[in-house]
C-alpha cells in the first residue's frame, strides 16, 4: 500500500487498504472503524491484530487528502499503540 502511494497509485493504495481492513477485521470492519477506540479494543481483541489494525489507520491518514481527518487518523492509530503499549507486561 505505501509503495503504491509513494509511486502515485493512489486509487489501487486506497482499493489494498480497504481489502486489508476487511481481512483484518472481517465483516466488523465498518463499525470497528467507526466505534471510539476503547470499543475498538474489545472488538479487535489481539494485541496482534491491534498493532497491525494502528498501521492501517496510519496509512489511511497518510492518503487522506483532507489534513483534519489525516489528523485524526494517525491520532486514533497512537492511542491504540498507548494503550496497547499499557497492556503488555514490562
Amino acid at each position: 500500500m505505501t509503495g503504491l502511494r509513494l509511486e502515485g497509485e493512489i486509487e489501487k493504495a486506497r482499493t489494498e487498504l480497504e481489502d486489508a481492513y476487511t481481512l483484518l477485521l472481517g465483516p466488523q470492519a465498518g463499525l470497528i472503524r467507526r466505534v471510539d477506540v476503547s470499543t475498538a479494543i474489545r472488538l479487535v481483541g489481539s494485541s496482534e491484530r491491534l498493532s497491525v489494525y494502528a498501521q492501517l489507520l496510519e496509512e489511511e491518514g497518510a492518503q487522506e487528502t483532507d489534513e483534519a481527518r489525516g489528523a485524526s487518523l494517525c491520532a486514533r492509530a497512537a492511542e491504540l499503540r498507548n494503550r496497547l503499549e499499557q497492556k503488555e507486561p514490562q
